[in-house]
């Protein structure tokens, strides 16, 4: 895509970024609708930020 590099175009294969398809099959593996799958995402990313602020930048500096 790029849902991750930030070229808004989520079906374009470029470098080492999820496209689209990658998370229907990922959704479709899972017996889940890309809305839910996104929604998993989201709520996971919330919860992980919470318990490990460092790994995304906040709180100082990531761990070696």
């Amino acid at each position: 895509m790029c849902l991750t590099c930030g070229c808004m175009e989520a079906h374009r294969e470029m470098g080492d970024n999820v496209t689209y398809e990658d998370l229907k099959r990922m959704a479709d593996g899972n017996g889940q609708s890309v809305e839910e799958t996104l929604d998993i995402v989201a709520r996971t990313a919330d919860i992980d930020r919470r318990e490990h602020p460092r790994e995304y930048g906040e709180g100082g500096p990531r761990p070696a």
